[in-house]
């Protein structure tokens, strides 16, 4: 009964959650094999697709969405305790002096523990890692994380985790919101959903054919039925970022995919992708990324 009563909570705030557009969360997983399970798995896909497609710097969201973007750092010693931390997602009153390691899943514990290693031994300046924190509602907060060996005299053998998310809010409850905290997009070059559309044929372009050489903004324009203006402003304002910005991204995301999943050379990898040089690349992985692309085969081989 009591796990019933666990489930049933943990569905409800997963349930309510999603409501207020919040894709955030997972509810834990156990071993049980029954219906429950297969309800709370459910959910938890659908939050992850949702979090993905509604997005509002990178995919297509409602012009009047309301978000906000939270950072959390964590500073650690090597025994894991916490040092310092701005983490307060539905916080316990301090998590200073706590160990690092109770707020993982046990899945994520084993994942951190291997990219510490990793970062230890083979001297990498950071690695990535997905974790799963643990929130005081019993749900779960997948989040996208970068660890860091620190260097500087001051914490020298201390380690820094950065993770970052982004909180939606479903616009249709944004008249209960503050607008200094969750200020409102407004499209001010896009003048209508035909506007909307061909920026949109835009991004699915750069999606779909990320290699392909933007001669300019004026002729890529001309191609979907934009002028220059509408093209340059119009798709910053609905996905945060430049079309170049946009289309280097989709770059490195397909150059990633295929360093994990072929044995192409990377040179050869960096010309499918569209770059010029195989040091152009390199830069850029290691910008976007945090290590070199021949680093990263190495992490996933």
């Amino acid at each position: 009964m009591n796990y019933l009563n666990t489930r049933a909570k943990q569905i409800k705030t997963m349930i309510l959650e999603m409501a207020k557009g919040n894709f955030n969360y997972q509810i834990p997983r156990t071993g049980e094999n029954n219906e429950t399970e297969a309800i709370a798995a459910s959910l938890n896909m659908l939050a992850q697709e949702l979090r993905v497609s509604y997005n509002p710097f990178i995919f297509n969201a409602p012009a009047d969405s309301i978000f906000k973007v939270r950072h959390y750092l964590f500073l650690i010693n090597p025994e894991h305790s916490i040092l310092s931390t701005n983490f307060d997602l539905d916080a316990e009153p301090t998590f200073v002096d706590q160990n690092f390691l109770h707020l993982l899943t046990p899945a994520s514990k084993k994942i951190f523990k291997k990219r510490l290693k990793q970062l230890l031994k083979k001297q990498y300046p950071s690695v990535p890692c997905r974790l799963e924190l643990r929130a005081s509602n019993s749900l779960n907060v997948p989040l996208e994380c970068t660890l860091f060996k620190l260097r500087y005299d001051a914490v020298a053998g201390n380690f820094l985790v950065v993770a970052s998310r982004i909180q939606s809010l479903n616009p249709l409850l944004k008249e209960d919101a503050s607008k200094k905290e969750y200020p409102i997009r407004k499209l001010e070059a896009l003048k209508n959903t035909r506007d909307i559309q061909n920026i949109q044929d835009v991004k699915a372009y750069l999606q779909d054919h990320p290699e392909d050489r933007i001669a300019s903004l004026k002729i890529l324009g001309v191609r979907f039925g934009l002028n220059e203006y509408k093209l340059k402003k119009g798709f910053k304002e609905l996905y945060q970022t430049s079309v170049f910005k946009y289309q280097l991204q989709q770059r490195l995301h397909k150059a990633k995919h295929l360093i994990r999943s072929t044995t192409d050379p990377l040179s050869s990898i960096a010309l499918q992708t569209g770059f010029k040089s195989y040091v152009h690349f390199g830069q850029a992985f290691k910008k976007e990324f945090g290590v070199a692309p021949s680093q990263y085969r190495k992490m996933h081989q």
